[in-house]
């Protein structure tokens, strides 16, 4: 049986209407409403723009993917931008294959 790696969320603030949502572990079925709750409580406040470091996620499934589109969808309901300002080579590739890379704001992509 495989073994999952546990999801945590940090949240900073960077800016008085910045928050940087940092996320790790696997973000699956059993995760995925976590993000999407916690993410909601974000901005009632002064956030304004939400930035996701991506880069710590070892797994994503449909439902996490799901719970991205959501946070994405929460921000604009509530006038607030979202970009992902880090993320893994497998997501860029699984925002790639389902054309999410055409919805959210990624990175650049850093050729070695």
């Amino acid at each position: 049986m495989l073994e999952k790696t546990p999801f945590r969320t940090e949240v900073h603030s960077t800016a008085s209407d910045t928050m940087l949502l940092v996320l790790t572990g696997d973000l699956d079925y059993d995760t995925a409403a976590d993000l999407f709750t916690l993410a909601e409580g974000l901005f009632p406040g002064q956030a304004r723009h939400l930035e996701l470091d991506l880069s710590g996620l070892n797994f994503v499934d449909s439902s996490g993917v799901a719970a991205l589109i959501n946070v994405y969808n929460a921000a604009h309901d509530h006038d607030a931008t979202m970009r992902i300002v880090a993320l893994t080579s497998y997501l860029r590739h699984l925002f790639r294959v389902t054309a999410l890379d055409q919805v959210f704001e990624l990175p650049a992509e850093t050729h070695p």
